[in-house]
């Protein structure tokens, strides 16, 4: 891949991350997950056929890269959908095997479908600066405040030194216990990464919940 801001995009793109009901994520050869917002993004990251072991859309369907006259990667048709044990392990190596770069840590979906929604929203809240259709929501002892990008809610509860009565809504209605990771115990009260833990839901599907001790090396 070029390693370009997929985030980005063209005209033609959605203006706010995960509005487009036509984006993809490609799972790279090495096991990585990237978001796209539009099939023109993506392709004009991609730089041969191999490098995406699979690409899926909203709705499960798995498609491989074709090279066209003069070279060009397109699009091939789908060959069936992503297959559900596959894709939850290979998603969940990845969010081990780089945890600083995967902060969000949502319980482990038990459907494709559910799988399949959380990838897209979880891939496109982690860019840090891209605005989504609703805010978040962050809760401090019952006062409110309701920042646009996972970088704001960084920021406000960076100024924080403790965050035992904290709770954080994503915009897709996830709520998250933040805890913060300091690698070294002499570290100030406010310094360290901070991981969100998805608080289990009182209703609809539960999840197997992620360990924040399984995310950190």
């Amino acid at each position: 891949m070029k390693h370009t801001d997929p985030s980005n995009g063209t005209a033609d793109d959605a203006e706010l991350a995960g509005a487009d009901p036509a984006d993809y994520v490609v799972v790279d050869e090495l096991g990585d997950f990237t978001y796209y917002p539009s099939k023109a993004a993506m392709l004009k990251d991609l730089e041969y056929v191999e490098e995406a072991a699979s690409i899926l859309d909203r709705a499960g369907n798995n498609f491989h890269l074709t090279l066209e006259e003069g070279r060009k990667l397109n699009l091939g048709s789908s060959f069936g959908r992503v297959e559900f044990t596959w894709l939850r392990q290979t998603w969940i190596t990845d969010r081990r095997r780089e945890p600083q770069a995967h902060r969000l840590l949502r319980l482990y979906p038990t459907t494709l479908d559910a799988l399949l929604g959380g990838i897209f929203e979880t891939l496109t809240l982690e860019v840090p600066g891209s605005a989504t259709i609703s805010p978040w929501l962050v809760e401090v002892e019952g006062e409110e405040t309701r920042p646009a990008t996972l970088r704001d809610v960084d920021a406000f509860l960076a100024r924080l030194d403790h965050l035992e009565q904290v709770t954080v809504r994503d915009p897709f209605g996830h709520d998250y216990r933040p805890i913060r990771h300091s690698p070294h115990r002499l570290h100030a009260p406010g310094a360290g990464k901070i991981y969100y833990v998805e608080i289990e839901p009182h209703g609809g599907e539960a999840g197997n919940a992620p360990k924040l001790s399984e995310n950190l090396p």
